[in-house]
């Protein structure tokens, strides 16, 4: 004897679309994330790299403590007035020009004392490195050996987008530095 099996019409049409909607979301997220993985390949390597950032007269790294707070390896300005150098390289294939470049100085934890200060490069070819100097840079506040919160500051220094000159990307590196003006450095021996 065959048996009959009798299907509703109207749960199979049900079960039908909500498999098909399933397969259209897999389908959709899997080239969602194919298409954020490509995109982020892309921005790994910025357009204009930060070498390195100095500080002249050269700042130094140790140990500092203000009452119970001690700071391991802090980098340390002994300065009111200090120079600042960035070296960065052009990692594309194509020249840039007119690159806006910014500094800005703010003391950590008071918003009011900022500094900014504008530049520019004229040129960088493909490849090619190139210093960018802040000259005579005034402090915002000086621990005096006494606060460990009156002398942080944080430098930004940041390269501006151009697309007429060439450059697509803003490249940004920022760090912490503490300013104390009664920290002395290491002793050096002459040599007679």
């Amino acid at each position: 004897m065959a048996k009959i099996i009798a299907l509703n019409r109207r749960y199979f049409i049900m079960v039908a679309s909500v498999i098909v909607i399933c397969l259209i979301g897999y389908g959709g997220f899997s080239f969602w994330q194919n298409t954020n993985a490509s995109v982020s390949k892309v921005n790994d390597v910025p357009e204009i790299k930060m070498l390195s950032v100095t500080v002249e007269p050269a700042s130094l790294v140790q140990d500092l403590t203000y009452g119970s707070v001690t700071l391991k390896g802090a980098q340390v300005i002994t300065t009111k007035t200090f120079d600042l150098i960035a070296t960065v390289q052009n990692t594309t294939a194509n020249k840039m020009t007119n690159i806006p470049v910014e500094l800005q100085v703010t003391l950590v934890g008071d918003d009011t004392k900022k500094v900014t200060s504008q530049g520019s490069l004229d040129s960088l070819e493909p490849g090619a490195t190139a210093r960018v100097a802040f000259r005579q840079i005034k402090i915002l506040g000086d621990a005096l050996g006494k606060s460990a919160t009156a002398g942080q500051h944080l430098m930004t220094i940041s390269i501006k987008p151009n697309p007429e000159g060439g450059v697509d990307q803003a490249t940004e590196a920022s760090f912490r530095f503490m300013v104390d003006t009664t920290v002395k450095g290491p002793v050096t021996v002459k040599k007679q």
